[in-house]
């Protein structure tokens, strides 16, 4: 049975998410079966069976800038109750780069596709287009126009800054006009995400360091490990200087576990590989509503702090999300 919310490690990286990349590169995980949950679907449930030969075209066109949020591909059959049903191949979701809409929109016209435009302008007039037929009547449409009040539902749990940004972006809707099996749409998502994709979002948890360590907050894991110094070097301090150990054994139990906070590698009977990340997923404002904080996490680790000198950092089948 899968239980019917979000689990709190995709709720916090869905928090964590505090701009377009940062949601399109979670909504790429999701597609790829790295998390199991995005806000405006069935908590812990994947892509839908028909779509998973598309996923990867998806999580590609995600990163490249298409936040998508529904799509379908074409079909013809007939089904349980006896009745035709027929499918456009179809995707819908949000761009924000105006290049990469362009792109879409010139790739889009010369195969014959269409291709809707959408803003909170007219978030009031939809011209929704019927990608789904049952026994020759409409059933599905795609591309109905969205105000504020679905955005927030839709996005509910990220960080405002993402929905925000997802606001100012457009809604673009493709519809191949044919029903049936066609393969135009992917080729043509294939084709304009041949231009160059931009880096992942920096404001995500990342690996700092080649040995797996990873930061969180800026709360490093500890026991030897503070994070990168020289982000060129890509090494923390102990694997540059083999005397500078990581102690992962203190509780060894011969098994390479990954840390339930920030999954970094340890080997140890527990589920995190220090207090630090303990202390860090001990409180969830979300699951322990009018309860009182806990006290700011204990210091973990060695006292140096290679940061002290250095600048932070700034900070699917979707089917339709309704």
């Amino acid at each position: 049975m899968k239980l019917p919310w979000m689990s709190r490690s995709d709720k916090r990286k869905w928090r964590n998410a505090s701009s377009f990349p940062a949601v399109t590169e979670l909504m790429a995980l999701w597609l790829e079966g790295e998390i199991g949950s995005w806000p405006g679907y069935q908590p812990r449930y994947g892509p839908d069976e028909e779509t998973l030969p598309f996923t990867g075209v998806l999580a590609a066109a995600n990163r490249a800038g298409y936040l998508t949020i529904g799509s379908q591909p074409g079909s013809s059959d007939t089904r349980f109750d006896g009745q035709l049903w027929e499918q456009r191949a179809a995707v819908e979701g949000f761009i924000a780069d105006r290049a990469l809409l362009l792109a879409l929109i010139d790739a889009g016209e010369k195969a014959d596709l269409k291709v809707q435009l959408h803003s909170l302008l007219n978030a009031w007039g939809s011209d929704a287009v019927t990608v789904t037929t049952r026994g020759g009547k409409p059933n599905t449409s795609f591309g109905t126009a969205l105000s504020m009040g679905d955005l927030d539902f839709m996005w509910r749990g990220c960080a405002p800054e993402a929905v925000d940004a997802i606001a100012g972006s457009h809604y673009v809707t493709v519809v191949d006009p044919e029903f049936g099996p066609n393969t135009r749409l992917w080729e043509v998502l294939e084709q304009v995400l041949t231009r160059p994709v931009p880096p992942p979002p920096t404001d995500a948890p990342k690996v700092l360091c080649s040995c797996g360590c990873t930061a969180l907050g800026w709360q490093f894991c500890g026991d030897g490990c503070n994070g990168v110094v020289d982000q060129a070097d890509g090494r923390c301090a102990a694997c540059i200087d083999p005397s500078v150990i990581i102690d992962w054994s203190k509780v060894c139990d011969d098994e390479e576990n990954e840390c339930a906070n920030c999954g970094a590698p340890f080997f140890s009977s527990g589920k995190y590989c220090s207090t630090a990340c303990e202390d860090a997923d001990a409180y969830d404002e979300d699951d322990l509503d009018g309860v009182d904080a806990p006290v700011e996490p204990r210091p973990v680790g060695p006292v140096f702090d290679p940061w002290a000198s250095i600048s932070a950092p700034s900070s699917g089948s979707h089917d339709a999300p309704f």
